[in-house]
């Protein structure tokens, strides 16, 4: 088996917690259950593991997942692994998007397939994600991996750039994985790309859009025989998520509308303070601002994990460096704290940028 080496994941372990100040998680500020009227403890069910077929029924019901169900794993990061197992061979090769999380580019390698990058259009029309992939596409391209909104940049498939691709796999024989983790940090309506077609697999969580990463449940949703397969994958890892969390999890389904609700309040909030920010530094100047996280890119080419590592040591503040997500000119900056945390550590961002020595460059070379 291959060594692989996931520099995001352990420095989240291992450092991100140590700052005093941070906009590197990306997820939604857990929320307080009991003081929210919400179901918040769990027992053992008396039913068994019978409970985590209900939940993935309910999950299926509120995407309208094909067949009306998925397949429920512990975290999003194991139904990706799931998935991968699931649909890739030795001397297979998955294009994965760049700027994109590490695990998609990185895990693959463990099943023996190859991974290439490619530019993932962040504030580009209709059609530029499409005709990026076909640009990219080689004879060996069996998987195609994007995110939906996409971590780093928030940014959310077009559903015309859905179909476009689709049709592309049609006449290329490849498959998409669309990871859609963050997607309900977004404006669209619960969903999920999985009922574009067979061609398409996607996989979530409760931990980004909801907060809920406690409890660690995860799920792919896909055709039937996409959905055994990455069964049969899950046997050889967890086989089973912990009958707690499937329990409170199950008792939650019926909330998440008023948790989703609560993200786009805090949303709200901490993105207007970012814009209000970016209306003052030209430096994070760029698009609109959706979901939990943002990507601005810098001039030089490895000034995104400068000015993170700048940020930390003088000012104690955890950022994203660019480098976790394939180009170290970005930065990734996390949206989803709590309001008056997610304040204070905007106004150390804005203090770093203000003392750090940028490369010298017009402003309008700069890509956000």
């Amino acid at each position: 088996m291959p060594r692989i080496e996931m520099e995001h994941i352990a420095w989240a372990h291992g450092r991100m917690g140590a700052f005093r100040l941070s906009l590197a998680d990306s997820a939604i500020c857990a929320p307080d259950l009991e003081a929210l009227g919400l179901p918040h403890l769990a027992s053992l069910p008396a039913e068994g593991y019978r409970a985590q077929d209900e939940l993935e029924h309910l999950l299926g019901a509120h995407l309208a997942a094909p067949g009306g169900r998925v397949m429920v794993a512990a975290g999003a990061s194991e139904a990706n692994a799931c998935v991968f197992a699931a649909l890739l061979a030795p001397g297979d090769e998955v294009l994965a998007e760049i700027p994109g999380y590490e695990p998609h580019r990185a895990v693959p390698a463990l099943f023996g397939a190859t991974v290439r990058g490619f530019d993932r259009p962040l504030a580009a029309a209709a059609g530029a994600l499409p005709a990026a992939v076909e640009m990219a596409l080689g004879p060996r391209t069996r998987l195609v991996v994007i995110s939906d909104l996409n971590n780093p940049g928030g940014t959310a498939l077009d559903p015309a750039d859905a179909r476009a691709l689709d049709a592309l796999a049609a006449a290329r024989g490849f498959r998409i994985l669309c990871d859609e983790t963050f997607r309900d940090a977004g404006e669209q309506p619960p969903g999920t790309c999985a009922s574009v077609s067979e061609r398409w697999v996607t996989t979530g969580s409760l931990t980004k859009s909801y907060g809920l990463g406690g409890l660690r449940i995860g799920w792919a949703a896909g055709d039937e025989a996409t959905l055994g397969a990455c069964s049969r994958a899950h046997d050889a890892l967890s086989a089973q998520p912990s009958l707690l969390s499937v329990s409170l999890a199950r008792a939650l389904v019926p909330h998440l509308d008023a948790l989703r609700a609560r993200t786009h309040g805090i949303l709200a909030i901490n993105h207007a303070a970012f814009e209000r920010l970016a209306a003052r530094s030209e430096r994070f100047a760029g698009p609109a601002v959706r979901g939990t996280t943002t990507w601005r890119e810098f001039t030089a080419s490895d000034e995104g994990d400068r000015f993170a590592t700048w940020a930390g040591e003088r000012f104690d503040l955890a950022l994203a460096r660019g480098s976790f997500f394939g180009r170290a000119r970005g930065l990734r900056i996390a949206l989803g704290g709590e309001p008056a945390a997610f304040a204070a550590a905007l106004g150390a961002l804005e203090q770093a940028a203000a003392a750090f020595p940028w490369a010298a460059a017009e402003a309008g070379s700069r890509r956000a």
